[in-house]
């Protein structure tokens, strides 16, 4: 592990952690901090709820997590406390809700002005920010939706709607967390493409990689996609026959015939086909990254050189000392957060 000073709050007071593991997962997901206490330093209820702050270097003006705890696990001399950041207020078994009718709803707006208003009208203004939230690429008008609806899948619904079928690779719109010095941001943006999006570092085994390791991904071989009132599924036979059979439905209702649900099924198979290895990048340079950062390899050894898209990053800290791991892909998995069944 290598040396580092970092620092953890709670209610901005410091407190003396002896590990935490942060994890950064991507995919429309809540990233997570978990920390532990001596017992003696700790308490259950005094805790519960209270904003977390973990600054990896304590020289940082914004902390690299920010975030609330959730809860809390016990063992004989010390308490693991786990937090999650903005977004893990809308996911989890406790995922908000609010009820639209005539006369609060969000018909007809855009998905970063829908965003915003669910938030408000979920009173969770205080610790989800949407100042910075921007919009989807395409932008999409929001249908008619009454009815108590859960925040989180009903922003999953229209984010799947804003994909970009128009070139050779679906491109997703997803929302993360940054922070702006006073609370988390969701924020919008498009998924990176390796081969147009800026390279934001490099990585070498002469500079900064520890170790590189490969994942072997499920590749859907049978898609079926579910368009406007129609559907289509598309099968490929020898990528059966090697990687083993895997099933997936996904829904887009601007479909609206059986071959653009067909052609959209064979563009997430290429897609999936081109990223079926993920890889885990040991390092000690890159605690700043970000999932959708474009980084670059270069590997003389293997056939792994090239353009990078972060998918998720796991930071492991004794206060003192800390490991990094980041996870990548050439591109992205097509829709994996709207995957059914």
């Amino acid at each position: 592990m290598q040396p580092i000073i970092s620092e953890v709050r709670i209610d901005n007071q410091t407190v003396d952690y002896t590990t935490a593991t942060y994890k950064e997962q991507g995919g429309n997901t809540a990233s997570t901090f978990t920390f532990t206490l001596y017992k003696k330093d700790a308490s259950f209820r005094k805790y519960w709820n209270k904003e977390v702050l973990f600054f990896f270097h304590t020289s940082d003006a914004y902390p690299l997590f920010r975030g609330r705890i959730i809860d809390t696990t016990f063992s004989e001399k010390s308490i693991t406390y786990i937090a999650v950041d903005a977004l893990g207020f809308l996911t989890g078994h406790r995922k908000a809700t609010v009820f639209l009718d005539d006369e609060d709803n969000v018909d007809g707006l855009t998905v970063g002005a829908a965003i915003r208003k669910l938030i408000r009208l979920a009173n969770l203004s205080d610790v989800i920010g949407t100042d910075l939230i921007g919009d989807t690429s395409p932008v999409f008008l929001s249908s008619k939706i009454r009815g108590e609806v859960v925040i989180y899948e009903t922003i999953k619904t229209m984010l799947s709607e804003t994909v970009d079928t128009s070139g050779e690779v679906p491109v997703e719109n997803i929302i993360r967390v940054v922070d702006d010095g006073d609370k988390g941001q969701l924020i919008i943006e498009t998924l990176a493409d390796t081969s147009t999006a800026p390279v934001v570092k490099h990585y070498s085994y002469d500079n900064n990689i520890i170790n590189f390791t490969v994942q072997n991904r499920k590749i859907p071989t049978s898609i079926t996609v579910n368009g406007k009132g129609i559907s289509a599924t598309f099968r490929h036979q020898s990528a059966a026959s090697a990687f083993g059979e895997n099933f997936i439905t996904v829904s887009n209702s601007k479909l609206e015939n059986k071959a653009e649900c067909m052609d959209f099924a064979q563009k997430i198979f290429e897609a999936n086909l081109k990223t079926r290895f993920e890889y885990v990048l040991d390092t000690y340079d890159g605690v700043y990254l970000n999932s959708n950062d474009v980084i670059h390899i270069k590997d003389e050894k293997t056939d792994t050189s090239g353009n990078f898209r972060i998918v998720g990053k796991t930071l492991q800290s004794d206060a003192t000392k800390f490991r990094l791991q980041l996870t990548i892909n050439k591109r992205p998995p097509i829709l994996a957060q709207f995957i059914r069944g």
